[in-house]
């Protein structure tokens, strides 16, 4: 196998038959020159492998200056002896045999481990029959793919509603068949890439998301990286006269919350809760990190443990926890919780949780000097207290948040759809959390927004969440 070099792919896949054919397909603007691309890009800027582009689609200039757009610097790639472009535009004037025989001594001459051809739908018009495809293809593996060990991917067009690919032979002797699609998640565009083969290499995720904004990045399924000893991160500093989510991007995208705002966060009950916590955890930490309140009803079942869970992936230092308080049931707060733990029972009714949170909001905003966030889920709310209690309870939390200029949060897992209707209209933003095959996508319902892929990374020591458009 070959590794592509392309963020997220090679995760994906396990890279590409080496030395064998790859056909990339699709609709108009679905991203198969970014693929191909990236595909040579990466593969010299990251293992030293020599890479040709023959282009029937556009001139050397024209794709030089397209692909630095996204970053792709072809022209240093060039100047290192390590890209080669063909412009097969010019040669085809002089027919198919000088063109096969111009690119097949062009390559060898240079001597690639990675060949692209863009596109065998545009040479196909220029040929007068099928055989001449066929006698292309066979001298591309005789002479190019076999005698140098060069992996080579055909581009092809999947004409607009059809689902064939080409000419109905190319693909029998391809490796690997990759279909890049466009998509539609409620009314948001989606891109999705699908394995329609790959020989030799069992592929349990044969369908991933990706985007193009930055170059051709694919988003395997979703797994939330795992530190040993995380650092505190840094805090993330308030947009003017507003709250920060804690996740840089996100606040680019909202430009922060209100103050004494009631932000909605549905999400899709397919979604775990350790997959969902790393969008929610985030707020709360970045709250404490900058000497501010802090107040959660945790999911059904959470207990200390998972409290203690949160402050260790942040590294909260505990002169901050100390500015926090959290609600659990007193079944599973256990005997002796610590001091930020406020066991409740529900049999005790909605009010008195009201009132314990009201106490607790009062008492940390008098210590801090500022109000607090309160971080609901409202799963939790719904199984302990029921629909009705659960709507006042709630009530009760933005009406307290509105007259303190406070922030709250309420985490609803989709669960009971007439509470979230309910809910939406009097939150002063709606985000809604959803997957598609395995990737987290977050998009704004109130306001608008696009989708954009939930993303991960501890490179700089701590968890830092990343929101990458879908473009």
């Amino acid at each position: 196998m070959i590794p592509t070099g392309i963020p997220g792919v090679d995760e994906l896949l396990g890279g590409l038959p080496r030395g064998e054919l790859v056909i990339i397909a699709g609709g108009p603007g679905t991203g198969k020159t970014m693929f191909s691309a990236g595909f040579i890009y990466w593969g010299a800027a990251k293992y030293g492998e020599k890479g040709v582009y023959v282009s029937l689609a556009e001139d050397k200039e024209t794709f030089i200056t397209n692909m630095r757009r996204v970053g792709y610097d072809f022209r240093g790639l060039e100047g290192r002896g390590l890209f080669h472009f063909i412009d097969a535009l010019t040669l085809m004037e002089a027919g198919t045999a000088e063109l096969l025989e111009a690119i097949i001594e062009d390559v060898v001459s240079f001597g690639p481990q990675r060949l692209v051809i863009d596109s065998l739908s545009a040479l196909a018009q220029g040929m007068r029959e099928p055989r001449e495809l066929r006698v292309f293809l066979h001298s591309l593996f005789s002479k190019i793919m076999r005698g140098l060990g060069c992996t080579t991917i055909l581009i092809e067009e999947v004409p607009v509603g059809e689902a064939r690919i080409g000419y109905g032979f190319e693909e029998f002797v391809a490796s690997a068949v990759i279909i890049l699609e466009k998509d539609m998640v409620d009314d948001k565009f989606l891109r999705r890439m699908r394995i329609e083969k790959l020989r030799g290499m069992p592929v349990p995720n044969n369908r991933a998301c990706y985007t193009l904004g930055a170059g051709f990045i694919a988003f395997p399924p979703y797994k939330t990286p795992v530190l040993e000893s995380p650092k505190t991160p840094e805090p993330v500093p308030d947009p003017p006269g507003r709250y920060s989510s804690g996740i840089r991007d996100l606040d680019g995208i909202m430009g922060g919350y209100p103050k004494g705002s009631t932000i909605l966060l549905e999400i899709d009950p397919r979604i775990t809760r350790d997959q969902y916590r790393m969008l929610i955890w985030p707020h709360t930490a970045n709250f404490l990190l900058n000497r501010r309140p802090a107040i959660t009803i945790p999911g059904i079942g959470s207990s200390p443990r998972d409290i203690e869970a949160f402050y260790r992936s942040y590294a909260i230092p505990e002169e901050e926890r100390a500015l926090a308080r959290h609600l659990i049931v007193s079944e599973a707060a256990g005997r002796s919780p610590p001091d930020i733990i406020i066991p409740y029972d529900p049999d005790e009714g909605a009010a008195s949780l009201v009132d314990r949170i009201e106490e607790a909001a009062e008492d940390l905003m008098e210590r801090a000097g500022s109000p607090p966030i309160i971080a609901v889920s409202m799963d939790s709310l719904e199984f302990n207290y029921g629909h009705d209690d659960s709507l006042k309870i709630t009530s009760s939390i933005a009406a307290w948040t509105r007259r303190n200029n406070g922030l709250s949060l309420l985490l609803d897992k989709s669960t009971h759809p007439e509470l979230t209707r309910r809910v939406a209209p009097t939150s002063s933003a709606h985000l809604r959390l959803t997957r598609r095959h395995g990737c987290l996508l977050l998009y704004g319902v109130k306001p608008r927004t696009n989708l954009f892929a939930v993303k991960v990374e501890t490179e700089k020591g701590y968890y830092e969440t990343r929101l990458i458009p879908i473009t």
